[in-house]
């Protein structure tokens, strides 16, 4: 299994607007094959500052994820609502 993590910032006052931004993404990434979970999280303390958890099968999932249109056309958008660069990191589960 993979686990994304997405910390996102937005600029004031567009957080409800990226939220918006964000359901086609969600709702098309969950019926991908692969997808376990992809779910957006906003920060109880600064309401600017959320996180997109994602949970995927194995990489090869992962990879198709990011070449899909509905991802390239909400990460066409991006430019409109961050107040800096997205901070992703991606783990992979092993048996110990």
């Amino acid at each position: 299994m993979i686990i994304v993590t997405a910390k996102i910032e937005v600029k004031p006052g567009r957080k409800d607007a990226f939220i918006l931004e964000t359901k086609n993404l969600i709702s098309n990434t969950r019926k991908e094959e692969g997808s376990i979970s992809y779910e957006l999280y906003v920060n109880t303390e600064n309401d600017n500052k959320l996180v997109m958890l994602e949970l995927w099968e194995d990489i090869n999932a992962l990879n198709v994820h990011v070449e899909t249109d509905h991802y390239k056309k909400f990460g066409s958008t991006l430019e409109h609502f961050l107040a800096k660069e997205i901070d992703v990191k991606s783990y992979s589960i092993k048996s110990f």
